[in-house]
Order: structure tokens, then C-alpha cells, then sequence
């Protein structure tokens, strides 16, 4: 168990029940978006940067989709042509989500140790992208069966873009943020899962 499944832990025991902790994770966010004092959550609308969590609102240039989320939680793997890539964290089952952070930021902890330092520390936007590949976050998520959550973003649906620091990987881990249009995840998982 490494950083992110041992800080949950504690927010957990902190809060009393894993509905508490989450509720308290809401509120941190949304009072960080709006704290002129806080760096963890900060905006931008700038492309994605590899290794980074975003949450924004999205809204596809066609709505002729069968399905998608309206409020992505994205770890980016970078971009691809003119889109932004990344997994979104919602789709994930909460087993696979926490531990694919807690084994990401493990193997990551000396890039992230890095980035933290000087005008990084603790600031979203200053901290140093993470070095992580499609290959790789393909074949990690393919073991859960759950590589379908790697999803494209064309820039111009998105709005109200934040990032997370590295450090509150935890908190955003137990963030329900999930608006699906046009589904359930129930109905996702299962025509992934079949």
C-alpha cells in the first residue's frame, strides 16, 4: 500500500465512513476552486499535460454520441492529433481507480518528489508533467479489463478545466463527480465487461 490507498485511508478514518470522506473531498474541491490562497486546484485551459488530473466540464462538438461523461475526471496520458487523451477516472470501478493512482504514483514518486520542489511546490499549474505513455496506461488498465476508459477530448468541448496538484490525488480519488449522458455506468460496464 503506498501514498494515495494509506492517505485515503486516513481521510476515511478521519471522516468516520467513506461517504463522509468523499463528501469532505467535494467540498475541498470546489472551495479550492475558488480559494485565491489555494495552488492545489488551479484553473486552466490549457492542453493536457501527461501525469496530470483534470476535471472540467465537457460537452462533444456532436451530441449524436451514444454516451458520454459531462463532468471527466482525467488522468492525461498527453494528447493525440488535436485531441486531448487521457483515462477518465469515473468510469473506473473505485478498486481499480485508487489502486491504479497508488501504483502510478509509486512508480512515479521521484518525478513527482521533483516537480513538488521550488515555485511547483503544491501548485497544479507549476508542477512538471509525469512521464507516462498510452502503451503503458493500455496494458495497465487491460489487466482490470477497464482500458476502455482511455477516451479522447477535443479541446473546444471543454470548459471550466482545473488540475489537481499530485499530492491530492487522494482526495480526488474519492470524488464523485460522474455525469453520464445518455447511459448508466452500469450500462457501460457491462457492454465493456460482456
Amino acid at each position: 500500500m503506498g501514498y494515495v490507498k494509506k492517505k485515503i485511508k486516513e481521510l476515511i478514518k478521519e471522516s468516520g465512513s467513506k461517504n463522509k470522506a468523499r463528501s469532505t473531498a467535494e467540498a475541498w474541491f470546489k472551495e479550492s476552486i475558488k480559494s485565491r490562497y489555494l495552488n492545489e486546484v488551479m484553473h486552466t485551459s490549457g492542453r493536457f499535460e501527461p501525469g496530470k488530473i483534470y476535471v472540467f466540464d465537457y460537452k462533444p462538438s456532436t451530441l449524436d454520441l451514444p454516451w458520454f461523461d459531462k463532468n471527466p475526471v482525467v488522468l492525461s496520458i498527453g494528447s493525440k492529433g488535436e485531441n486531448d487523451l487521457g483515462v477518465n477516472l469515473n468510469l473506473l470501478p473505485i478498486p481499480v481507480k485508487e489502486k491504479l493512482l497508488d501504483d502510478l504514483y509509486n512508480k512515479m514518486e521521484a518525478q513527482i518528489k521533483s516537480a513538488n520542489t521550488g515555485s511547483g511546490r503544491e501548485n497544479a499549474l507549476r508542477q512538471s508533467p509525469l512521464k507516462i505513455t498510452y502503451e503503458g496506461m493500455s496494458t495497465y488498465l487491460k489487466q482490470f479489463g477497464c482500458d476502455f476508459a482511455i477516451r479522447q477530448y477535443i479541446p473546444s468541448g471543454k470548459s471550466r478545466q482545473n488540475v489537481v496538484t499530485y499530492s491530492k490525488w487522494p482526495d480526488i480519488a474519492l470524488c464523485d463527480f460522474i455525469e453520464l449522458n445518455g447511459t448508466t455506468i452500469a450500462q457501460i460496464r457491462r457492454l465493456f465487461f460482456s
